[in-house]
C-alpha cells in the first residue's frame, strides 16, 4: 500500500470515527415543561413522558387558527378512541398565533402575556368542548420546540428507551394519518432524530 493510499485509508477511518461519536443533534428542548391547563394535573415535558407510552402524539395549536379548527374533528376522534389505551400518548399544547413572532420589534405590541393565552385557550376550549389533555405554551416555549406555526404535530415512537421522532407534520392532521401512527404504520420508517 502506497503512502498516500495509507494516508487516505487513516483520513476515512478518523472521519468515520468522528461521525460514529457524534451526538445526535436534538432540536427539541425535551425538558421544557409546559403548563397545565385543562384535563391535566400536572405540567408535561417529553423528558418526564410516562414510560409505558410507546406512541406519543404532540399537537401544537391556536384558538385563532383556521386550520386548528378543522382538525378538532380528526383529534376528538382519536382522543375518544385511544385514550384508555396507556402505550398511546396524546397531548395538546395552546398557544397563540401572536405567541409566534421570534423577534418582537421594539415599538410594536408586548409579547403576549401567559394571561391572555389563557383566555383564549379558555374560550376556544369551550366552543369545540374539547376535553383531552391540555397545556399552554407562550412564546419562549414555542422557541424551544422551534414552532413557526399553527397547527404543528409531532408524532414519537419510543425506541430503545429513547424517543424517535417518526415525522412533523405542519398543517392540519387527519384521523387517517393519526391512526395509522397508532397501527405502527408507515410514520415510524421516517424517523428524523431520536430524544431521551
Amino acid at each position: 500500500m502506497t503512502a498516500h493510499r495509507f494516508a487516505l485509508v487513516v483520513c476515512v477511518f478518523f472521519i468515520c470515527a468522528l461521525s460514529a461519536c457524534r451526538k445526535v443533534e436534538s432540536f427539541i428542548d425535551e425538558s421544557r415543561r409546559f403548563e397545565a391547563f385543562q384535563g391535566a394535573t400536572e405540567q408535561f415535558s417529553l423528558a418526564a413522558t410516562p414510560r409505558e407510552i410507546q406512541r406519543l402524539v404532540v399537537n401544537f395549536y391556536a384558538p385563532d387558527c383556521p386550520p386548528c379548527e378543522k382538525e378538532i374533528p380528526a383529534i376528538k376522534k382519536f382522543y375518544e378512541k385511544y385514550r384508555n389505551n396507556k402505550a398511546i400518548g396524546f397531548f395538546a399544547i395552546g398557544s397563540s398565533l401572536k405567541a409566534i413572532e421570534q423577534n418582537p420589534k421594539p415599538g410594536k405590541d408586548p409579547p403576549v402575556s401567559r394571561e391572555q393565552i389563557r383566555s383564549e385557550l379558555k374560550q376556544f376550549s369551550q366552543k369545540y368542548a374539547s376535553d383531552w389533555p391540555q397545556y399552554l405554551a407562550d412564546g419562549e416555549d414555542l422557541r424551544a420546540w422551534r414552532i413557526t406555526g399553527f397547527p404543528e404535530t409531532f408524532l414519537f415512537v419510543r425506541v430503545n428507551d429513547r424517543w424517535q421522532l417518526s415525522r412533523k407534520i405542519i398543517s392540519e392532521i387527519s384521523f387517517e394519518t393519526l391512526e395509522s401512527f397508532a397501527a405502527g404504520g408507515a410514520a415510524q420508517e421516517n424517523s428524523v432524530g431520536s430524544y431521551r
